[in-house]
């Protein structure tokens, strides 16, 4: 019998899941990082919203807490995803 997280990782790739559940893990990620940074005000108004292509898109609830984001984004970028990684923040009302 071979390796089960293996041949699961195949197969998710073969249906072409792998990309989103690791997507998905990223945001996750990035949430937690935001709730850890910013605390609860933070996790208020700051919302990682997707991964896609290299790009983290970051949702926030004015532009004084986009600009409190951007002002921390060395963080997100400390233990890089991929070899390209850019983290956009904007106000949630401009996406």
């Amino acid at each position: 019998m071979g390796n089960l997280g293996g041949e699961l990782d195949k197969r998710m790739t073969k249906l072409g899941l792998k990309k989103r559940v690791d997507a998905s893990m990223i945001v996750e990620d990035a949430q937690k990082k935001i709730e850890e940074l910013f605390g609860e005000r933070g996790k208020e108004n700051l919302r990682a919203v997707s991964y896609r292509n290299g790009t983290l898109k970051i949702a926030a609830s004015s532009n004084n807490w986009a600009a409190e984001c951007q002002n921390h984004i060395v963080v997100f970028l400390e233990k890089p995803i991929s070899k390209t990684l850019f983290v956009v923040v904007k106000n949630i009302y401009e996406l």
